[in-house]
Formats: C-alpha cells, structure tokens, sequence
C-alpha cells in the first residue's frame, strides 16, 4: 500500500457506520479516488474552491482548472461536486468538445457504458448527473484523446509502496515543514481569537480548541478521522501546561501522525513527536513574535466566529455569543 491509498483508507476507516453519505463517500473513493491516485489535499483544496469556501492554511492550491470553475462561477452541468473536485480538467475537457468530436465522444460514452451493463435510459442518475459508468468513460477517454495525465494525481513520492527504498531526505523534510506549518498556524489563530474575540472564550482551552479545529477541519469535519472531542481533551490537557499552545500542538501532531500512519504507531510517534518539542517550541515563540509586530486575522478565524452555519460547533466548543 502507497502513501495515497493509506490516507484515504484511513478516512474511510474513520467514516460514521450506516450514514449514507458516508457510504457514498467510500464508494467514491474506492471505485475512483483510490484506481486513479487522486491526490486528498488536492482534491480538498478543490472543493474548497468550487464550495466558495475560505482557503485552507495549508499551502495547497486548486488545480488550474478547479480555479477557472471557481472564477467563472459557473460549473458544468451533469457533474456532481466531488467529480468536479477530483477531475476538474475531465469536466473542462468534456464540456470544450463540439461539433464531430462532441459527436464521437457521445458515441463512445454510449458504446462503453452500454458494453459495462448500463442502458441508455439510466446514463443520468435521479439528481441528473451522469451516472457512475459514464463518469469513468470519461475519465479513460480523457486519458486517451488527451494523453494528459489528471491535475489531482498524486506525487510520486505518495505512490511509492510503504517499506520500499526511496525514504530521502527531501520526504523527511516535509515532515518537519508540515510540523512547522501547524505548529505556526495553530500558534496564530490562538493570537487572532485572544486579540479580536478574547471575549467570547473562557479562558485558552476553547481557544486552543477552535485553533485546532482552524487546522484540522479536514481530518474532523470531512474525513472524521480525528473527532472534535479528541481536540477538546487536548486542549483541557494542555492548558496547564508551561506553555499550553506548545503542549496542544505537539498533541494534536501526534493525532495526526496515527491518522495518517496507523493507531498501531502510535507509541513511535509519541516519542518521535516529542522529539520535536524544541522546534516546536521555536517555531511558536517566533510566530507570537511576529505577531505582536504586525497583528492579523485571518478570514478563516472571522468566518468561524461569525457565520452562522458555525454556530452548532462554537456552541458545543463553548464559545460565548456575540455580544
């Protein structure tokens, strides 16, 4: 199994048993996302753009053509988000098609999907997107009119085989930068909420919470791998710490590490984890820093203290109402 594969096994894995759109969503997954190494960041930063959502922190960007759908406010027709997501450039190309070719590529979508057992009458599903055959006709034309491969595919390095040689220095700095990344996020958003909503919280351990949830919102709101009540022991653990934003963060870099690696790691990430308090420690004493000379906030931490559709989650955190 590949670094890719892992992650979206781990997310299945994490899914809510007998919900149907979790159930949709491991279908997607393995009948598309995992066959054709579709990338999980990628493709969130994706939905993010087709969604009008605030950008993630991660540094991730939408994929050209997911940023020409999100800019032209128009998305094409009979594609449901997740493929639009996941293969915006597919959509782009079917959608360009006119004249003799339009023509030959509806032959073959016909042909193919008739061939894969599917009738004629049942190429649209109930919700009027194209049915699940003639998605995946189109993908494998896309791939062979175009000989292009899809802007969502994953890095080679995410498609190596776990345990194969190849474990270079470059990978392990990306670890240490993804460790960077939350540690300076999470250390930031933390600032934003005690400068602008102080307020509203009772103290650091729900605004470590929501500072978390800001970093974390894939892994707890989309993939439920990582469940909001763990961020909120995290948070009640870490507040008695010397320094509880450097205690939070190194907790939930653990959470995140056995989401990716596997709960059997855990104990090797505790300690590997721990490792990094140092750096970690760096890195959140240079954020506070910079932040005390040039005070921000980020549209991610006002769209969560402001629009309504967030109101369920900062009451269950236990954040005050806007006064």
């Amino acid at each position: 199994m590949n670094i890719n594969t892992r992650i979206w096994e781990n997310s299945i894995a994490g899914l809510p048993k007998e919900d149907q759109q979790a159930e949709q969503f491991e279908h997607y997954a393995r009948e598309f996302f995992i066959p054709d190494s579709i990338a999980p960041s990628v493709y969130l930063a994706n939905v993010g753009a087709l969604m009008e959502q605030a950008a993630e922190e991660s540094g991730v960007q939408p994929t050209p053509s997911a940023a020409k759908m999100a800019l032209s406010m128009q998305h094409p027709i009979g594609f449901p988000t997740w493929f639009l997501a996941a293969y915006p450039d597919v959509a782009l190309w079917f959608t360009s098609q006119d004249g003799p070719d339009r023509k030959a590529v509806d032959a073959e979508v016909t042909r193919r999907s008739a061939a894969s057992g599917a009738a004629a009458s049942h190429l649209v599903d109930e919700n009027g997107f194209f049915a699940h055959a003639v998605l995946r006709t189109l993908i494998d034309l896309y791939h062979e009119r175009t000989g292009s491969a899809l802007e969502c595919t994953a890095p080679d390095t995410d498609l190596q085989e776990e345990g194969a040689a190849g474990s270079t220095d470059e990978q392990v700095l990306t670890a240490q930068q993804a460790v960077d990344l939350m540690a300076a996020n999470i250390t930031r958003y933390e600032r934003e909420l005690a400068t602008s909503y102080g307020d509203r919280f009772a103290g650091i351990r729900p605004r470590l919470t929501v500072a978390g949830l800001l970093q974390l919102g894939y892994y707890v709101l989309v993939d439920h791998v990582i469940p909001l009540a763990t961020l909120i022991q995290a948070s009640d653990e870490s507040a008695s710490a010397d320094d509880p934003v450097v205690e939070f963060v190194e907790r939930l870099e653990i959470e995140v590490f056995c989401a990716e690696g596997g709960e059997g790691e855990r104990k090797r990430i505790e300690e590997a984890c721990h490792l990094l308090r140092s750096r970690i420690l760096d890195v959140v004493l240079q954020t506070r820093a910079d932040f005390e000379e040039t005070p921000s906030l980020t549209e991610a931490t006002s769209n969560f203290m402001i629009l309504p559709q967030f109101e369920s989650l900062r009451q269950v955190i236990g954040i005050r109402p806007a006064s």
